[in-house]
Parts: C-alpha cells; structure tokens; sequence
C-alpha cells in the first residue's frame, strides 16, 4: 500500500506543476513593420494590449480580444494617412506563455487632394493670422496627417485667444477621405469676429493709488487684447514685492462694442517685512543678518529698506529709500546711506557713504548710475589715513539662466567703471575698470563645468591716497582657495597687504552629481592683486563636497595653496547660487 503511494505522489507533482504553469501563462504581443509613434499609437488603440505581460486566465477572452486586433490596428493607423495596411496575425502557445504577432505594412500614404483652407474676419489685417495660414503645413498633394491638421487647428484658437479675437470660431472644419480615389478633400474656414480692444482698466481697493498702479500698464485704452500684455502686467505687479496675490482678466461680459474692461483684483502683502539669518563662512566668520523693509511709505510705491549685517569680520548698515520711475518694473531711484567697518588680519577699514543712484532694467540687462560721498579712514602699516571722495560709478550686469537656484548651463557678466577727481571733492584722481564673468556648463544631466573671472584695472595718481575699500585684494572663498580672505596683494617691510591697483583671477572647477542632492567637485584656483604687470599669479587646487539645498549650492572645500608662504589644508565654507 506504501508503494503504490510511492509511485503516485511524483505523477500528481508532476500534474500540479503543469496545471500550474499552464495557469501562469502570459501573454506578449509583437508589433513589426512601423515606426515607433504608430506602434505606440496601436498599442494605445490595441484591446489585447490590456493582457500584456498578464498571466491568460481565461482562453476564450484572449481569443476574442486578438479576434478584435486588426480592426483596430486599421484605425490606430489612419490618423497617419495610412487607410491600407497589410496585416497578417499569428496567435500561439509556446512553453513561455502565449505570443500574439502582427506583421504589417503600412501601404501607401493618402495625399491631400484639395485644400479649402479660409480666414475671415478682422483676422485677414492682422499680420500674425496671415503668417499663420499662409506657413501652414497643410497643402495639396501632401500626406493626410490628422495630427498636423488638429494642431493648425489649435493654433488658430490659440492665436485668437492672445491677439483678442475672442468671438472666433471654426465656422467649417472636416476632413473628407475618399478610398476609392484614395485622396481626401480638408474643409477649414474660420471666422475671426471683431478685434476686442482694451478698455477702463479697473483695480480693486490697495493701499498704492491708481495713479501709480497705471504706470504698470504694458498697453494702452484702445490696444488690441493681448494675453501675453496681461500676463506681463500680472508678472509685474508680482515681482513688485507689494501683492502676495495678482489676478489680471478681461470681462468679456461686459464688452461695449469691441471695447472691453479689464479687471486687476490685488491683495497686498503686509506692509512690513523683517528679515533674520544666521550663518557661517570661513572668509567672515559667523555672521548674522537683521532687515526691516517697508513695502510702501506713501501711495506712490516710495520704499524704505534698512539692513544690518555683522560678522567677526565685517559689519555693514545700510538704508535705502527708493522712488519708482515712470516704467516702476524697468527703473527706479534710490538715495543710499551705509556705515561699513572690516577688521581682518590683512585689512583694517572704516567707511561713511551717502550716495544716490538710477537702475534701470533694459532687456536682460540691469544698468546702475550712482554718485556717491565717502570718507574712509583706514590703517595700514601702523598709520592711519583719513581720505574723502566723490566717486561716479556705472554698471552693467546680466544673468542668463533657466533656475538660478539649480543651474544647468548659464552665465553672469558684470561691467563696471569708477573714479574720482581731485578737483570735484576726492584727495586724488583715479579710474577703475572692474570686470567679472561667470559660466556654468553640462556636459551630462550630473557632470558640470564652472568657469570663473575677474578683472580690475587701476589708474591712479597717488595710490597711497586711494581707499582700501577701491583696492584690490585676492584670495579667500570667492577667489583664490588655498589662501587667507585677502592675504593676496602687494605687501610693505613689514609684511602687511596694501592693496594692490590691479586684479587677475580665474578658477575651472568640475563637479559631478551623486545620487540624491549630494555632489563632489575638484577645482584650480589662480590670480593675485598687483601693481603694473608683476602678476606673480598664486595658485590653490582642491576638492570639495557639494549639497544642493533649495536655496542655493552648499560648498565645502579643502584647497592647498601652491605658491608663497602659506602651506597646509584650508578649509573653505560658502553658501550661495552658482550665478
């Protein structure tokens, strides 16, 4: 009795394993002879697709589904112009589970026999409509794709809706396919209706007058509606600083003619701003940030902002009152008063400023006219000079970048021109040119290139005389690493930094993404400040850990000077977008 046990239990193993891979067969459809959009295309079309890499539980709801299959290939084709396909299906049942395949040709392309293609309304004088239509891909003898036909059709609509022509429609649209003739025969007419115009523009209650608020107007009582004009009066009122909340439409309801209001509904921010940070640099030390900023003084936008900013280092206050000009998102005016004082082991300096300034913003770039009166008092050597200057300065900067706070490729450029003269209130005559550029490029989503620049030129009568807040010094973070914050430059008997009258400073630097926000990075530092063309240039190369925080690169490097008297591993901490 044991025996005849025995001998069974392998046989009904045996037909429990193959019950059960029969059960877990699955199926794998195969698709040759397309390209990959249409197969993509059938594949969304395909029923059977549903059991795609599924175990088969039922036979007969496959056979159905793959009885479906050609129809639907047919269809899923069409929309490329293709309306005779060879099919010819195989439906099997291997070991591996069940394989439907489908080799097809495509056959001939079905071509655009005549093309009614209309416009009408105030449309035909608009320039933008008649580049439309007339650029369109859709002409006579051209393959019927109902893709290109459904995306001029978007176009129109979508044009419409930014130049103003807000009662345009489709008055015929239809594509005819004759397979008999195998061709096809597009009807598009399109009525573009009036123009509507701008209108009273209305803003809801805010703290900033009408007047004022009308100065962020992109257009005028008359202009043509534009979507992209409201946007850019939506983005403006934004970027003001003085809305949390900006909601720019038309009210197409309550149209007059072609003439139609256009509603801003604002909610104002608080009126005033406080700003706190703490944080920590090896050129600074620790360093601590206080500001206060009122939003608006008065209903003409006038703001006030104030700042202190102090370290082991360095401390600044400042305030600034600022006055928008006649275009407030393009330009402003500023009177300026800071109080600046840096105590570190190669500088020694004290300085009063009073100035006044114009910004103006003229495409991507920001220009800066300003007039300032400084005294400084400064020592150097054990002696400590008291000097006083008007200084005129004008600057150009720009920034190209998608993110600024994650940057893939980009770069910064900054132009900048200064002096003073002895006979309009400064102790000598000096010109200073000061350049600096910044480049960021991928080579791959993770591995960066990071190039750097900055050069500044002096033209001065008597250096001794010339402040050390206008001269150049290298080294530090943002300049040379290896080497103390601006222990570069010329140095007197006694070893201490006087500043040098020029600067030469460069760094390449590759980093590569790891997984996460973490990064690692290696660099070659090089400049010096100078006198003349001695450049003697000091160089510093290292590595660096990168963690890449939602407001800016965390850099921590370890850099080795090369060159002059310094040795060792410096540390060196920055926070800070790469533009």
């Amino acid at each position: 009795m044991l025996k005849r046990w025995t001998l069974k239990i392998p046989v009904l193993l045996l037909s429990v394993s193959l019950a059960m891979n029969l059960m877990a067969a699955t199926l794998v459809v195969k698709i040759d002879g397309v390209s990959k959009e249409q197969e993509q295309n059938i594949r969304s079309m395909l029923s059977l697709e549903s059991l795609q890499s599924k175990t088969v539980a039922s036979d007969s709801r496959l056979r159905y589904l793959y009885g479906k299959a050609e129809n639907e290939i047919s269809k899923a084709l069409q929309p490329f112009g293709l309306y005779r396909p060879e099919i010819s299906s195989q439906l099997t049942e291997g070991e591996q589970g069940w394989v439907a395949q489908f080799n097809i040709t495509p056959g001939p392309v079905l071509l655009i026999n005549t093309l009614d293609m209309q416009l009408l309304g105030e449309a035909l004088q608009d320039d933008a409509f008649n580049k439309l239509f007339s650029s369109s891909p859709l002409r006579n003898g051209t393959p019927l794709i109902h893709s290109v036909y459904e995306d001029m059709k978007k176009k129109v609509n979508s044009l419409a809706a930014e130049r103003g022509f807000y009662q345009g429609e489709f008055t015929e649209h239809r594509v005819e396919v004759d397979l008999v003739t195998y061709q096809a025969n597009i009807v598009l007419h399109y009525d573009s209706g009036p123009r509507f115009r701008i209108g009273e523009v209305v803003f809801s209650e805010s703290p900033l007058s009408d007047d004022f608020l009308i100065r962020y107007l992109p257009f005028k009582k008359g202009d043509p509606v534009q979507s992209g004009k409201l946007l850019d009066l939506q983005g403006a009122l934004v970027d003001s600083d003085y809305f949390q909340r900006v909601e720019v439409r038309p009210l197409w309801g309550q149209a007059v003619g072609a003439e139609v209001p256009i509603e801003v509904t604002l909610d104002a921010h608080k009126r005033t701003k406080y700003r706190a940070g703490l944080g920590y640099g090896t050129d600074t030390g620790a360093r601590t940030t206080l500001g206060v900023t009122r939003r608006w003084v008065n209903k003409q936008g006038h703001q006030f902002n104030t700042q202190l900013r102090a370290s082991e280092i360095r401390n600044n206050l400042a305030a600034e009152y600022s006055i928008p000009g006649l275009r407030p998102q393009q330009d402003r005016y500023a009177v300026n008063l800071s109080l600046n004082e840096e105590n570190s082991d190669n500088v020694e300096t004290s300085n009063r400023l009073l100035g006044v300034s114009w910004q103006k913003q003229q495409g991507r770039w920001q220009q800066v006219a300003a007039l300032g009166f400084q005294q400084e008092d400064f020592t150097i050597g054990g002696e400590t000079t008291q000097t006083t200057f008007l200084i005129p300065r004008i600057s150009l900067s720009m920034v190209s970048t998608k993110d600024r706070l994650n940057v893939n490729n980009g770069y910064r450029l900054t132009l900048q021109a200064l002096g003073g003269s002895d006979v309009l209130l400064s102790d000598t005559n000096f010109v200073q040119l000061r350049l600096g550029a910044k480049a960021v490029h991928s080579f791959t989503p993770k591995l960066r290139l990071l190039g750097r620049a900055d050069v500044g030129l002096t033209f001065v009568d008597d250096f001794d005389k010339l402040p050390v807040s206008q001269r150049f010094f290298a080294g530090g973070d943002n300049s040379v690493r290896g080497y103390e914050y601006q222990s570069l430059s010329p140095k007197d008997d006694s070893g201490d930094g006087l500043g040098g009258q020029n600067l030469l400073v460069g760094s390449l630097e590759v980093d590569y993404r790891l997984k996460g926000n973490w990064g690692v990075a290696t660099f070659i530092d090089a400049g010096n400040a100078f006198e003349g063309t001695d450049t003697d240039l000091h160089i510093g190369v290292g590595v660096g850990l990168r963690w890449f925080s939602p407001i800016g690169p965390v850099r921590i490097d370890l850099a080795i000077p090369q060159s002059g008297d310094q040795n060792g591993i410096r540390l060196h901490l920055n926070l800070g977008p790469d533009l």
